[in-house]
């Protein structure tokens, strides 16, 4: 289904931006103007950690294994500089990704965690882009939006406590072996 109206009336997002709109406030107008399945699918697209990459809808389901393949590499690399067994901290699937392997080793390699977490998110943000291609109107369009918001939106809080301490603070929240 296409949804013209409400895609082009969405402020356009750029890395690096501020939010020009929060998540929720997003959230309460895909409820109004679409089909309920279809909020409801947006609702399911989350930057944060998933414990099942399986999803009908094929970007929704691109986007999660990417990012869970990205979040179980930094497990086995933390992991492993804590001497410790990656096991517990890996989700879905226990195999390495070659792919995501790289990413992973640069930003575990990076003394400064606010770089590594920028890195991070350049990473999911061009992930979100090479999906959306020949999305343009439709609920694909809009899980990617979804997806870049929340993006915007983490930043905005680290920016707003300032860079270093936020990812400090946001780390430490985490299961020890897990990244954001």
């Amino acid at each position: 289904m296409e949804y013209y109206y409400f895609a082009a009336s969405l402020p356009y997002l750029e890395s690096g931006m501020r939010a020009p709109v929060s998540y929720e406030n997003f959230l309460s107008l895909a409820a109004e103007q679409l089909k309920s399945s279809d909020s409801k699918t947006i609702e399911r697209a989350k930057t944060g950690p998933c414990d099942d990459p399986d999803d009908p809808v094929p970007l929704l389901k691109a986007w999660k294994s990417f990012d869970m393949s990205c979040r179980n590499e930094m497990a086995r690399i933390r992991a492993a500089k804590k001497s410790q067994d990656p096991a517990r901290y890996i989700r879905g699937e226990n195999y390495p990704d070659p792919f995501t392997a790289g990413f992973a080793h640069w930003a575990a390699g990076q003394a400064n965690p606010l770089e590594a977490e920028m890195y991070l998110d350049r990473i999911r943000w061009e992930k979100i882009e090479e999906l959306e291609k020949g999305h343009y109107f439709d609920i694909g369009y809009l899980i990617a939006y979804a997806l870049k918001l929340q993006i915007l939106e983490r930043w905005d809080r680290i920016n707003s406590t300032g860079g270093d301490e936020a990812v400090q603070i946001l780390l430490e929240g985490l299961p020890e072996g897990e990244t954001r």
